[in-house]
């Protein structure tokens, strides 16, 4: 709200017919002293510049008084360009306020952006940053994290001290909305203050392991000792301090050495310990890691008072999902513990159990999410008849109609003989096909009617195998769609694997970071050391390094939910129910040969 100077004149005075009317801003008090209505009473025994200035006297104590929709009906009484400058701007602001208020972001970056604003150094300091800062708030609720960011550090060197905590909190926090690449993208064109908050935020995402993170923290403040962020540094970041000195020196590992998921066991090992070395090759102290094979534990009771003895402090494991299950189950865990599968069970107790996996309902929820933000907002589903089909289908409908998206149908699919004809029913081709032969049979053969498919479906959902979901793109191209985008998780294709993968051109696939960008720093050692893990079983290495990366900042992620961490396996975040959850980056297959799709653009 623009605070304006006091004068001596009252509203009281106004209202009662003084011979001094009001004819600018500085002859009205600060704060109305009166209603609304007599406010306005009182602009309707007037005309011309008079009225318009008492009706927006009345439109400020309106918004006082906490009535948006009344400030919207009285502005729309007042012609806005024959006011003066000044009063253009209380205007323009009033609009913007009672917009944002009304969760009208549009509107309100309408007004916000009014030539008006375009000259707010005619008005005293404070005013202007009033308005700095509500154009701050606007650009935030319109998504515009960045504008909001730049818009907070200009003004913070004018802010009182009292006010510049809030502003600095509030930066943050705006920064903490953008993606990584956004932030990399900014810090590289960006200097001087705007260049040490970014590269400070970029801190949190691009070193995974604490001990990394906490020296890159102190090099940052040796080189920005008197930069607003520094004294003091934000909550979360003031953490990292407090987990590395409290951080385990006794980790074990325990995972399923012998058996079936041996090789899984190894691939996690390898991973895990890759993030070890990293950072112990760089001069940092590492916890010692011990290794349990839970194959040979029939009661994992057993297993915790063997590792008590030993001295551990945390359990990374176990892998099998039955084991995960019966550690859901227990009324209280001996030691902390990230196990490295989800139980069924959807919610679990106050126990230090922590869940970690590459569950496919992460890549049906980061499917809903990509083609919400893509600008659909109805579709179908196709997926496969097994387990993981269901589960994946489960959270893409829940994530999907929790964000408003319409589901118009799903097809579960089996055989690959049978799908032409399920894809076929889902589009409704054949009632198009029976529309065209009856019109034909109107109109004349002479006339050609093209079938289409249903128009209420704006892309597809796949959870499908490789061998089904070939058949997609030629199956949807027969049947009149083939410009449907269709958004599936990455069983659809097999990595490396050009060939096969040829007939999945133009298919959107959610794929980890390790596979799609190979970008991660500990990529090029571990790729060169284990061949594989360029391949399929890569995501096995990239779990494992991300659980090294996780389980010294789950007290951060818990104490301050809105923290992630850019990983191997996705951008990770901790869920209320003590299960991590992964958004998967998006691919899209061109040539047989998956490559990063393109970077969504923030809408104006």
């Amino acid at each position: 709200m623009l605070r304006l100077p006091f004068v001596a004149l009252t509203l009281a005075a106004l209202i009662s017919g003084c011979s001094t009317a009001p004819r600018e801003l500085s002859d009205l008090p600060r704060t109305p002293q009166a209603s609304v209505d007599q406010i306005l009473q009182d602009a309707n025994r007037r005309s011309g510049a008079e009225a318009n200035l008492l009706r927006l006297h009345a439109a400020r104590a309106a918004w006082i008084g906490g009535q948006p929709e009344r400030v919207q009906s009285i502005l729309r009484d007042i012609p806005q360009s024959d006011l003066p400058t000044d009063q253009q701007i209380v205007f323009s602001q009033l609009q913007a306020q009672s917009a944002l208020a009304l969760d009208q972001v549009p509107q309100a970056l309408r007004a916000i952006r009014h030539p008006s604003i375009g000259q707010l150094d005619i008005l005293p300091v404070e005013d202007q940053l009033d308005i700095q800062q509500l154009r701050a708030d606007i650009f935030d609720a319109a998504g515009q994290h960045l504008d909001a960011a730049k818009e907070r550090i200009f003004i913070d060197g004018l802010l009182p001290s009292e006010r510049q905590t809030s502003n600095r909190l509030a930066i943050w926090d705006s920064l903490g909305q953008l993606s990584t690449p956004q932030l990399q993208q900014a810090r590289d064109q960006s200097a001087g203050g705007l260049e040490g908050w970014l590269s400070l935020a970029l801190i949190e995402r691009q070193h995974g392991n604490l001990d990394l993170q906490v020296r890159a923290l102190r090099q940052w403040q040796e080189a920005n000792a008197d930069h607003p962020a520094a004294n003091p540094l934000p909550d979360s970041l003031m953490q990292l301090f407090q987990l590395h000195a409290s951080r385990p020196q006794h980790i074990a590992l325990l995972l399923p050495f012998q058996g079936p998921l041996a090789s899984a066991a190894q691939a996690l090992r390898d991973g895990f310990l890759a993030a070890q070395y990293q950072a112990h090759s760089q001069g940092l102290e590492q916890p010692q890691v011990s290794l349990y094979d839970s194959t040979a534990y029939s009661n994992l009771q057993q297993f915790y008072a063997q590792a008590q003895q030993d001295g551990v402090q945390w359990v990374i494991g176990p892998l099998e999902r039955d084991q995960v299950g019966r550690l859901a189950n227990l009324g209280e865990l001996p030691l902390p513990t990230l196990a490295l599968n989800y139980s069924e069970q959807r919610r679990v107790s106050e126990q230090p159990l922590y869940q970690f996996g590459l569950a496919p309902e992460d890549e049906a929820r980061s499917a809903a999410h990509r083609a919400w933000a893509d600008g659909h907002r109805s579709m179908a589903a196709l997926t496969a008849q097994t387990d993981w089909g269901q589960r994946a289908f489960q959270a893409f409908r829940e994530t999907w109609e929790s964000l408003g998206g319409v589901l118009v149908g799903r097809e579960v699919i089996d055989q690959p003989a049978s799908m032409a004809q399920q894809i076929g029913d889902l589009l409704q081709i054949r009632q198009s096909e029976q529309r065209g032969n009856r019109i034909q049979q109107l109109l004349g053969q002479g006339i050609v009617v093209q079938p289409t498919p249903r128009q209420d479906i704006d892309a597809l959902f796949l959870a499908a195998n490789p061998l089904q979901a070939r058949q997609i793109k030629p199956t949807l191209a027969f049947q009149y769609a083939g410009d449907l985008p269709v958004y599936a998780t990455s069983h659809a294709y097999q990595v490396g694997d050009n060939l096969q993968n040829a007939d999945l051109d133009g298919l959107y696939i959610a794929e980890i970071p390790w596979l799609l960008e190979r970008s991660d720093s500990l990529y090029q050692a571990v790729s060169q050391s284990w061949p594989q893990a360029g391949g399929a079983m890569g995501r096995l290495y990239a779990m494992g390094i991300d659980a090294q990366r996780i389980f010294s900042r789950l007290r951060q992620l818990q104490q301050f939910p809105g923290t992630r961490i850019e990983g191997a396996t996705g951008t990770l975040s901790l869920g209320d129910n003590g299960r991590i959850q992964r958004e998967l980056h998006w691919g899209l297959i061109s040539n047989g040969q998956l490559q990063p799709a393109p970077e969504l653009i923030p809408a104006p």
